[in-house]
């Protein structure tokens, strides 16, 4: 299955990100793409699959929002939906909800076997997954990483949302589930209330 998939490494140059192509290549992925240098990002994504996109955390913050910005707002095919996967070594808390609320699909934290990486790697494809659409905010549900099944609950806030469920395909794309719109509840009128 991960042969018809796409995986972006976006890393700064040296042997790592060489080591860690290898070890894609070696779990089946079909085609591997080392970036460097943000400006050749958007040229390395290929919008007619599920495109993978690991992050090393050398590569900094502004690499990472600039990136994640051009993933999540591609306009053709279902790139949006793309997986987005910071690899990390010693992350602290602050740090990883950093890095979670920026919009990573997941995190992955060194030393860490092939197995493990196969298997977070499935965890992204064929498997229902929600997206949050605010107006400043489109990914994976932020509360959910953190909160676990406690984050599923609905939220009710005083801005509207929306949230997407769908499932990635290799062979076939991304296929919408289901789509929830959730609006605030309106302010009471002032106007009838009794101050006392």
């Amino acid at each position: 299955m991960l042969d018809k998939t796409v995986a972006i490494v976006c890393a700064e140059s040296g042997a790592w990100p060489n080591a860690f192509r290898d070890n894609l290549t070696g779990l089946g992925v079909g085609h591997v793409e080392v970036v460097a240098n943000i400006d050749h990002f958007e040229g390395a994504i290929d919008p007619d699959r599920v495109n993978y996109v690991f992050f090393q955390q050398a590569v900094g913050l502004p690499y990472m929002m600039k990136a994640l910005r051009i993933l999540r707002m591609y306009p053709r095919g279902d790139v949006k939906y793309s997986p987005a996967i910071l690899m990390a070594r010693e992350l602290v808390e602050t740090q990883l909800r950093q890095m979670v609320e920026l919009g990573f699909d997941d995190v992955i934290q060194f030393p860490c076997t092939k197995g493990m990486l196969r298997r977070r790697m499935h965890a992204q494809i064929m498997t229902p997954i929600s997206y949050f659409i605010t107006s400043n905010y489109f990914g994976p549900d932020r509360r959910l990483f953190f909160e676990g099944e406690a984050g599923r609950k609905p939220r009710f806030g005083t801005r509207g949302y929306e949230r997407r469920t769908f499932i990635r395909s290799p062979e076939h794309g991304v296929g919408i589930m289901d789509v929830q719109v959730f609006e605030p509840e309106p302010a009471d009128d002032v106007s009838t209330q009794i101050e006392i």
